[in-house]
């Protein structure tokens, strides 16, 4: 099947080739197909064939701003940071060209960068970086720089800032489990036990499977006192990440508990 996806955009590609200049939406039409299959091998963690579909795709439609946006996803997933921004900066100068066919684009970039950033240390960039993406009202998902603009603060301790956008990103997204895990923190940090335990209610409630929320909590429990709820979770976190660092962790604090993993 994907071989013959690839002899179709390779026999349009020719026909653009042999024809006159196309349009930039007859371009897309063979970039695009090309960037499902980069993401596709991307998510197979087949990074290689993806550069190569990536490549072409670049090749047919030079000014597709979604070829270097995932060129920048594939490089940061190997940790090439600086490749990854100068992608994200070239999706960003393109973004314009996919109109409302992929809209808020541009933020969608700058949020990215913004993470890159953060994980490089740039905090100051990052938070520029994450505002930006803020800008474009027809963002969808403006709840992800609103949260990492939380997880920068938290990093700095400015716990009003964090609880501020974090708050924010709630309000865009009710069902954002990871704002409420991050809200938990900024509640844990004030020693606000009781809201911290129902920040991470709320998370786990949209999450189940939200393996460090689960053990954010039973530690919780069992400051309180509580340990039967505090032994649920840990036992729900084994369940997750059984052979993983946060199984055992939770392993060894049921075995303190004098209880069976």
């Amino acid at each position: 099947m994907k071989k013959y996806r690839y002899a179709c955009i390779f026999i349009t590609i020719m026909l653009f080739v042999s024809g006159c200049a196309a349009s930039f939406r007859e371009r897309r039409d063979i970039s695009r197909p090309l960037v499902d299959l980069a993401l596709e091998n991307l998510r197979n963690k087949n990074i290689q064939a993806a550069l190569v579909d990536l490549k072409k795709a670049r090749d047919a439609n030079p000014e597709d701003p979604e070829v270097y946006y995932t060129f920048a996803l594939a490089y940061w997933s190997t940790n090439k940071y600086q490749k990854t921004l100068n992608y994200l900066d070239k999706a960003i100068e393109y973004s314009d060209r996919l109109e409302l066919e992929r809209p808020g684009m541009a933020s969608k970039a700058y949020n990215l960068k913004g993470v890159v950033l953060f994980q490089e240390g740039k905090k100051d960039q990052a938070v520029l970086a994450f505002k930006k993406a803020l800008e474009d009202e027809l963002y969808p998902t403006p709840e992800y720089p609103l949260y990492n603009l939380g997880e920068v603060y938290i990093s700095e301790g400015k716990l009003d800032e964090a609880k501020k956008f974090l708050d924010l990103a709630i309000k865009h997204n009710y069902h954002y489990a990871p704002a409420w895990e991050a809200l938990a923190r900024v509640y844990m940090a004030r020693k606000d036990t009781p809201s911290a335990i129902n920040s991470l209610r709320h998370a786990i409630l949209e999450f189940p499977a939200f393996t460090n929320a689960h053990l954010e909590l039973a530690s919780l429990y069992l400051e309180t006192g509580d340990t039967q709820d505090a032994v649920k979770h840990l036992k729900k976190v084994v369940e997750l990440d059984r052979s993983g660092p946060l199984g055992r962790i939770a392993r060894k604090r049921l075995e303190r508990l004098g209880v069976k993993p």
